[in-house]
């Protein structure tokens, strides 16, 4: 549908095809050229990869703070005087666990800290205190040679880290070992928690970037992210910590507040810095992409981009012949502006460069930039006399672009109209308008899995609609189960002669040929018990009417609603045949009546007597005389024998 003489040829930029490689000053803090979700500002610190530390601090605090039981309550641990201080809302500031004079024990210096419910753990150079009752019952002492870090599991089980390793000893809080666990995480253990459901998370520095782990006992350590962890460990008050103390988000009687302490519990003049999550801004210049044509004239640049509140992204670019340009020589995009064609000179060579910038917060996300080459547009198909004047001919190029961008997106829409057509493709909120295409209906209750599954089987199942098969098939694909299908009209009680599965069938001689008074029982004509009674329909046509164009659907029982399916059936019988649904009961079911339990004998039929208290119905009840081969004796289902295997019910 486009005007344009020839198409246009193009070259992206991202993860897939690549991003140019530049040797210019200032792709810094731009990060993520080889992830498919695209390019974005780097985190802040030192580890712009991935997330700094100060926003892992929520679930990793520093080591000399641990998060106590009650909200608002943390336990923090002081090199000098009080081993370790409490900060309680409630009694407001901080005090020693230990008053003076009631220390438990030699004072050492404190490593780390550690909390879980009413247990507190505090790590020391060679050991590491394990309390009950928040530091008034003292449950063990466990020797640990340079221990750093530790974690309080659930079931009274306590994880120490020790240095230049990352893995994990295990013990039970009166010092008694566990074993160890082994995590294969690489770098230095700077963080350590125990999450619920007995998920360990480790916090690992390898002087490059930080990263997470998530693994436990019986489960292997692997990598994982900070909203992974977010979504599985509430985060802590803690907002920031530096050389100098650390800040706490609090709820007090005048609401949340946020309160800045120094290391040994005092409090620390002035506001909290609030560190921001990524770097405030980034620009990346790719190097000379090659278009391959002399004396090119580009066309167009569009640029997939995320641009959240308080973010932006900038585009600029310059052409050349030989790659050298000036700084004058840049021509950029407005801003905001993601489409927009080139003003530039004809060259062979053109330079990109990205901008990024945010408010430390959030930050854009560029996935995609795609370079069309040559200028191609409508205007190549107008009379020579329209292009004679160069100023009049780019006006017109320009603006003929407008509308050419519009065809464009028409003839993408065109191009991806048969993917409307793919089931496995389309959004669930169209699967009911691709059904209405092909004429079909869906119950309220069925998924979408469901769906796509009925229109993908849609042109086959109405090719052979009205065959068992497609019955079938349509039963299997909406409630799972492979349904019987039952015809009676195939268990007519007449001789047939024809090849059966497996080998030949009867042939003449060996089967005994019925006739019209084996069918219906006739005056004069029918053995007495021989035949059944009918009163209705045409003796002579009782070979083709007996159970004609009728069918049954069995199904187990709990696979599927009756009324469900009876709708499905109706809807997918043919139009000359009666169709009825059955679900099946306990037991197994034995022909049409019968059903086989534990506490069922197959016995002979009691001896026929005619009239009395319960009178002999003739053909239903029993046989006025034995057959051929005498009397039969009965036979237990479930106790000494076995229905299928070695019994053949005839």
């Amino acid at each position: 549908m486009t005007c344009a003489p020839h198409p246009a040829t193009f070259r992206l930029l991202d993860a897939y095809v690549g991003w140019e490689n530049t040797d210019v000053p200032g792709d810094a803090g731009i990060v993520g050229f080889d992830d498919p979700r695209g390019v974005r500002l780097a985190y802040a610190g030192a580890s712009p990869d991935g997330s700094g530390r100060s926003r892992l601090l929520p679930w990793f605090p520093d080591r000399r703070l641990a998060p106590g039981c009650r909200p608002g309550a943390w336990y923090l641990a002081v090199p000098g005087g009080p081993r370790l201080l409490r900060r309680d809302v409630c009694a407001g500031g901080w005090s020693p666990v230990w008053p003076r004079g009631h220390d438990p024990g030699p004072a050492r210096h404190p490593v780390s800290v550690a909390a879980r419910g009413h247990r507190v753990a505090l790590v020391e150079r060679d050991r590491v205190l394990v309390w009950r009752r928040e530091g008034e019952q003292l449950a063990g002492v466990i020797g640990v040679h340079r221990a750093r870090r530790a974690a309080l599991a659930p079931g009274d089980e306590v994880l120490v880290a020790c240095e230049d390793s990352t893995d994990l000893w295990r013990f039970a809080s009166s010092g008694r070992p566990c074993g160890v666990l082994r995590t294969g995480a690489a770098g230095d253990v700077v963080g350590l928690r125990a999450g619920p459901g007995g998920t360990i998370w480790l916090l690992t520095d390898d002087g490059i970037r930080l990263r997470v782990y998530r693994g436990g006992p019986g489960r292997p350590f692997e990598t994982s992210t900070v909203d992974e962890l977010a979504a599985a460990v509430p985060p802590s008050g803690l907002l920031g910590a530096d050389e100098d103390g650390f800040c706490l988000r609090e709820d007090e009687q005048g609401g949340e507040v946020t309160n800045r302490y120094t290391w040994l519990g005092g409090n620390l003049p002035g506001t909290c810095p609030q560190a921001g999550v990524y770097v405030t801004s980034g620009a990346y210049v790719t190097g000379l992409i090659d278009s391959g044509v002399s004396r090119c004239r580009w066309h167009r640049v569009r640029v997939d981009a995320d641009v959240a509140p308080g973010t932006a992204v900038g585009v600029g670019l310059v052409v050349s012949e030989d790659g050298r340009y000036a700084d004058s020589d840049w021509q950029t995009a407005p801003p905001g502006v993601t489409d927009f064609l080139v003003d530039q000179p004809p060259g062979r060579f053109l330079t990109l460069r990205l901008r990024l910038s945010g408010d430390g917060a959030s930050t854009p996300v560029v996935r995609r930039i795609r370079l069309d080459f040559p200028r191609a547009t409508s205007a190549d198909l107008l009379p020579s006399a329209f292009r004679q004047d160069p100023a009049a001919d780019d006006f017109t190029e320009r603006f003929l672009s407008l509308f050419d961008a519009s065809l464009e997106e028409l003839d993408r829409v065109i191009e991806r109209y048969p993917a409307l057509l793919d089931p496995a493709g389309v959004p669930d909120r169209a699967l009911p308008w691709l059904a209405g295409l092909l004429g079909l209906s869906f119950e309220a209750g069925w998924d979408a899995r469901t769906r796509r599954a009925l229109l993908a089987a849609a042109p086959e199942l109405y090719r052979r609609r009205g065959t068992p098969w497609a019955l079938r098939e349509a039963v299997r694909i909406v409630f799972g189960a492979a349904p019987v299908i039952d015809e009676p009209a195939a268990d007519r009680r007449w001789a047939q002669v024809r090849r059966i599965a497996g080998g030949a069938g009867p042939g003449l001689g060996a089967v005994r040929l019925f006739g019209r008074s084996s069918s219906r029982f006739r005056v004069g004509g029918s053995a007495l018990g021989g035949a059944p009674l009918r009163a209705f329909g045409d003796p002579d046509g009782d070979p083709l009417a007996a159970h004609a164009h009728r069918f049954r659907v069995l199904l187990p029982v709990g696979s599927a609603d009756e009324r469900a399916l009876r709708r499905l059936v109706d809807r997918q019988a043919p139009a000359h045949a009666v169709g009825s649904v059955r679900l099946g009961g306990v037991g197994f079911v034995v022909g049409a009546q019968s059903t086989v339990g534990v506490d069922t004998a197959f016995v002979p039929l009691p001896p026929p007597v005619l009239g009395g208290a319960r009178p002999l119905r003739l053909n239903r009840d029993g046989v006025l005389r034995p057959g051929p081969r005498g009397a039969r004796a009965g036979v237990s289902a479930g106790v000494i024998s076995a229905v299928g295997v070695h019994t053949q019910l005839g």
